[in-house]
């Protein structure tokens, strides 16, 4: 059963705070360090500030944002609600020049193991990210972000609880100030009969985390680290309790999530394509006739984003497995397979017993199981960036390549959102940077302060 809970929530004083556009920020994980300058210039109440803090001569870069955050709360810059509320969110954006959107809501979500299978994961993550994390939750106690979660509406019982919230005014109504293409509508659902409804109906679903993997790792992590001091007796004690909340509830079973229904037609799952740099030089003479035994290769001659972006879109609408390696304005090929990925493992001698046809096919996985771990692993891979669009990773080669930076790129089809709950379901992990689901909800529209 998936526990779901609303919540007293940590939101910026619209009162104090003029431009709410000011404070909201992306995700920690996709801000570079330019951006972050950038939103700390924006407003000194950005919410870069707890998500990403800075040391300072006299303390660590948790305890500042410790620091920030009580200030914060002590002269009404933030604020609690009074009430317990899921927070409903609608977001729109621009994918390929038109306006999209989606509808989601915020709440708190029970940890679970994932054995139980009613919270899956699908991709795999690195301990540095979490150790970060953890160092600041355990300091602030606080969810600053919120993670990106999918559900089944397919019959959209939930929908209709919710479009109710949509047709009344929103509470915020805004764009962000990083983004203008991006926008948001926020609602406050507080009625408990409209919670009741919520919280029944989503208890039989499965949870599938989108995006926040690192976050949900580290809060299981503290979950345990605070079982193990054996504070949970101490920690519930400050928890206010109401009709909603059971006896014993206990702050650190739970994280700040939003919900989102699977089912709307503009969730849209974009690839991660990498930039790479090997130990030994990446020659075309010498991997071309490697590849070529396993992949139709085209030279594709002034390689634009467009042209790329439309041979790629155009391989996966018929299900052909493609990537493109780019390495300047006049080396770029459009690689395809030629044979099923199983009779090729086969016929190599490394078919896997516990083969999934479906897992394999993954771009990522032919990139760097096959085609970098196999086929050209003489080269061995030195660095790797991870880059989200075409056209930054056409920059990032044609600058950087020239003075040895990186050697070459290489473009990748994203998964379906079938395939990933499908794989997912069945405990298949995607390795890291698997999926991009866009776009990232913003972080500083509301928060989780788990002495709340």
């Amino acid at each position: 059963m998936v526990q779901i809970l609303p919540l007293n929530g940590l939101t910026f004083n619209r009162e104090k705070i003029n431009d709410i556009s000011k404070v909201l920020a992306p995700p920690y994980d996709i801000i570079s360090n330019e951006q972050k300058d950038n939103l700390k210039k924006s407003s000194p109440y950005n919410v870069v500030n707890l998500t990403l803090p800075d040391d300072t001569e006299n303390k660590n870069k948790y305890k500042n944002a410790a620091e920030i955050l009580n200030t914060w709360i002590d002269r009404g810059i933030l604020e609690f609600d009074a009430r317990h509320c899921f927070y409903l969110i609608e977001e729109s954006f621009l994918e390929k020049g038109k306006r999209e959107s989606f509808i989601g809501f915020i709440g708190l979500l029970r940890i679970e193991d994932y054995k139980k299978g009613k919270v899956l994961r699908h991709e795999k993550t690195l301990p540095k990210p979490k150790e970060d994390r953890l160092n600041l939750l355990k300091t602030c106690r606080t969810n600053f972000e919120f993670i990106y979660t999918i559900y089944n509406d397919d019959d959209k019982s939930v929908y209709e609880v919710l479009k109710s919230t949509t047709k009344n005014n929103p509470v915020i109504s805004t764009s962000v100030d990083y983004d203008k293409s991006l926008s948001f509508n926020f609602w406050k659902i507080s009625d408990k009969n409209t919670i009741l409804k919520i919280t029944d109906l989503m208890k039989p679903k499965t949870i599938l985390i989108a995006d926040g993997h690192h976050r949900y790792e580290t809060s299981r992590l503290y979950r345990e680290l605070i079982k193990a001091k054996e504070r949970l007796k101490e920690t519930a004690k400050k928890i206010n309790k109401t009709s909603l909340q059971k006896d014993g509830f206990k702050p650190e079973d739970y994280i700040l999530a939003l919900f989102v229904a699977g089912n709307q037609k503009d969730i849209i799952i974009h690839p991660t394509h990498r930039a790479v740099k090997f130990n030994k030089l990446f020659l075309p003479e010498e991997f071309m006739p490697i590849i070529n035994k396993y992949f139709k290769l085209e030279n594709l001659e002034n390689p634009s984003e467009y042209l790329i972006s439309k041979k790629m879109h155009g391989s996966s609408l018929i299900n052909k497995k493609s990537l493109v390696i780019y390495l300047n304005e006049r080396q770029c090929y459009f690689i395809t397979l030629k044979f099923n990925i199983k009779d090729i493992y086969k016929n190599l001698g490394i078919l896997d017993k516990d083969f999934n046809e479906d897992f394999e096919n993954l771009d990522v996985n032919l990139l760097h199981k096959f085609l970098l771990g196999k086929l050209l692993d003489y080269l061995e891979i030195k660095d790797i960036k991870f880059v989200h669009t075409i056209k930054d990773l056409l920059k990032i080669i044609n600058r950087d390549g020239k003075n040895g930076c990186y050697d070459a790129g290489f473009i990748l089809n994203a998964p379906s959102i079938e395939t990933v709950e499908k794989l997912s379901s069945i405990g298949l992990i995607m390795p890291q940077k698997s999926t991009y689901f866009y776009p990232k909800p913003c972080s500083g529209l509301v928060m989780y302060k788990l002495d709340r």
